[in-house]
């Protein structure tokens, strides 16, 4: 999910060949929600976040920045899902 436009998104996709949509939320009500958005600077904080079928928050990370450091590896992301599908 991005604050930025659907034609951003989709620009994005296609330059990225990703194989699912994008979520757009221009006006940040979904990520003022899931405490993810920085009022303050007016945009959202780097952030993970895994929403399980019924709509539950089962894992959330916020990073203190963008930089690369500072980002979830792809294999962390996955052990997190491998955990919640444990649990379920």
């Amino acid at each position: 999910m991005s604050a930025n436009a659907i034609f951003s998104q989709k620009a994005f996709v296609d330059f990225a060949k990703i194989k699912h949509s994008l979520l757009s939320d221009r006006d940040g009500k979904a990520m003022k929600a899931l405490g993810v958005w920085d009022d303050k600077r007016n945009l959202a904080k780097r952030s993970y976040i895994i929403i399980d079928k019924e709509g539950l928050v089962r894992f959330k990370d916020t990073r203190p920045s963008n930089r690369a450091e500072h980002l979830l590896s792809t294999e962390t992301l996955l052990n997190e899902i491998k955990k919640i599908n444990k649990g379920s």
